[in-house]
């Protein structure tokens, strides 16, 4: 059984950090159907912005290739040259020339005023911090969304760590959990270089050395008095969870990362070995854990953390094999429902069904239909579990799903949003990314019934983009790039999706790591 593709993306790419010099020279060079040759390398010419049509033919003003032309991505127009989303974009909001004034954002074509806040932008302004790996090691990216576009800041690497496999948010202190160590410590969210003194093992004495930890998830609890803090460990097997200070008093306990939040292991649960639990959903008290490698989801009390007990399991398998062919591939192998990722949302709980037709030897393209599966945690068994219906007709757009996230959009009932990863086809000797197809992001309703899609543009990119995983703030969603690392900035309104520009250089989403974004979150502002 594999791993999921995503973490296996991200091994591959460090692989191919250190292969890339001197793989192949020009006379060696054979190009897969599809692609032509431009000089060294072999590129799409279909959709490759740099060799539109063909070789050294390059888009610009922010146009991207689509059947070997250069148009404007859809939603945009053309203002002095340049592709503009007149919905976003402050310089032509809602129409070109239209200029917003200082501390104002453009809202849906209109120019809004920004409340108080900091450096007056208040709510137009939105943080993020990107975990990075490079080659080696990694660190975290600061990143700005104001008015006038992303604004990547310095990269920031905490005394004592190697790269973050995940981060949690308590407060104004960042949770880093730590590859190498398998530790859990903390960093002020404005003095990034800085960590806590406290350092809590995410491994045990039978556990194995290397955590791989997934998920830090980030609760309050007895009334708001304190936290409690989940982390999921996908190469040990493991959940363990922590009790530590309300969220209020985090910033002043860590003290400018000389401190420590003093957080209590209260115990955790543990996994059949190899089955590789993926980020769980938390209904009460309840968690869902999906097993990527066993294709079932399993649902833990950890009402009492020292005694948590598996109470229920889904198998997953009879939703894939009620697929069109019956989960049977042409060629003879099989689709695996390989789990990826748990959340809840109006009252049930959604999974990712990475449904992968895997090659090991990165022969073929790993693909597979589009699969959400449901589980009404009132029920028991399988009868608690169903498959969402509500793709479009043309489901064959989406491919993979690999991650789900809410959309708060302060309504009772939450939109989610599905990210399709797509089909990937990999060059067997640099194992980097050759082609992608059927790669978007889709809103489903309350219903689930897709009501919107997106499908990135190639970004001026060497490889073409993936949909990873998105968070949302507000109206605006953050799409993370899987093979170029890039992040993306979609618009959301009227039942729609839109691609900004205005990133970094007026138009290019930017490359925010230099081999892979392991996680990405929405942070207090500095």
């Amino acid at each position: 059984m594999t791993s999921p593709s995503r973490v296996v993306l991200a091994a591959l790419l460090l692989l191919a950090a250190a292969m890339l010099p001197g793989c192949l020279t020009s006379s060696e060079l054979q190009c897969a159907t599809g692609t032509v040759r431009c000089g060294d390398t072999c590129v799409q010419t279909t959709n490759d912005s740099r060799n539109c049509g063909a070789c050294g033919a390059a888009c610009s003003g922010g146009n991207v290739c689509v059947a070997s032309a250069c148009v404007c991505p859809v939603g945009q127009g053309i203002c002095s040259g340049q592709c503009t989303a007149v919905a976003s974009d402050p310089k032509n909001c809602g129409a070109c020339g239209v200029l917003c004034g200082q501390n104002q954002a453009c809202n849906q074509g209109v120019c809004q005023d920004c409340p108080a806040g900091s450096g007056g932008l208040g709510s137009c302004q939105t943080a993020l911090l990107a975990a990075c790996i490079a080659a080696p090691g990694g660190y975290l990216q600061p990143i700005q969304d104001t008015p006038g576009g992303l604004l990547l800041s310095a990269p920031a690497n905490p005394a004592g760590a190697s790269f973050p496999d995940a981060l949690g948010v308590l407060g104004t202190v960042l949770l880093y959990a730590d590859h190498d160590s398998s530790t859990l410590f903390q960093v002020p969210i404005g003095n990034l270089a800085t960590s806590s003194a406290e350092r809590v093992s995410l491994v045990g004495p039978t556990t194995g050395s290397k955590a791989g930890t997934t998920q830090v998830f980030v609760e309050s609890f007895d009334a708001g008095t304190g936290a409690r803090i989940y982390t999921m460990g996908s190469n040990v097997n493991a959940l363990r969870i922590f009790d530590g200070p309300p969220p209020a008093d985090a910033g002043q306990l860590l003290n400018g990362g000389a401190g420590a939040l003093g957080l209590v292991v209260q115990g955790g649960a543990a996994f059949d070995q190899g089955s590789f639990p993926e980020p769980f959903a938390k209904i009460g008290n309840f968690v869902f854990v999906p097993l990527n490698a066993a294709g079932k989801v399993l649902k833990v009390d950890v009402s009492n953390p020292a005694s948590a007990v598996v109470v229920d399991s889904y198998d997953l398998a009879p939703l894939v094999a009620a697929l069109p062919g019956g989960g049977v591939v042409p060629d003879g192998g099989a689709f695996l429902p390989s789990p990826t990722l748990a959340i809840a949302r109006n009252g049930a709980v959604y999974v990712a069904a990475n449904v992968l037709r895997y090659y090991e030897d990165f022969s073929g393209s790993d693909y597979g239909p589009p699969l959400v599966a449901k589980i009404d945690p009132t029920k028991t068994g399988q009868a608690a579990l169903s498959a969402v219906q509500g793709f479009a007709a043309d489901a064959g757009a989406c491919q993979n799903v690999e991650w789900l996230a809410s959309l708060p959009l302060g309504t009772a009932a939450t939109p989610m949003l599905v990210s399709c990863a797509g089909a990937r086809t990999y060059d067997p000797t640099t194992f980097l990314v050759k082609t992608v197809a059927n790669t978007q992001l889709v809103v489903m309703n309350a219903s689930d019934q897709q009501i919107a899609a997106w499908v990135p543009s190639n970004g001026n990119g060497d490889l073409p983009p993936s949909v990873g995983r998105a968070v949302a703030q507000n109206t605006s969603v953050y799409v993370a790039d899987e093979t170029s690392s890039r992040l993306y900035v979609v618009d959301y309104a009227s039942n729609s999706l839109v691609e900004r520009v205005g990133y970094v250089d007026g138009g290019t989403p930017p490359t925010v790591c230099p081999t892979y974004i392991t996680d990405l979150k929405v942070v207090p502002a500095p």
